[in-house]
């Protein structure tokens, strides 16, 4: 059996007023913007710089859902 990874991944606007603290080393989509950030364990989403994906996200089969 093949192992589930999965991604925190929101929309721009649910991400920024959440503003959630991503654990060291996880990923977080912008379903929005098709970036995405990598947390550090302390600081809150807002505050972490911005990776982006080259192309669409949405062939990943990734829906805007908060978890």
């Amino acid at each position: 059996m093949a192992n589930l990874k999965q991604f925190r991944r929101d929309t721009s606007a649910n991400s920024a007023s959440t503003n959630p603290v991503l654990s060291q080393g996880e990923l977080g989509l912008d379903l929005t913007t098709s970036q995405y950030k990598i947390g550090d364990g302390t600081t809150a989403w807002n505050s972490l710089p911005y990776g982006s994906l080259s192309g669409s996200i949405s062939g990943l089969g990734l829906t805007a859902t908060t978890d």
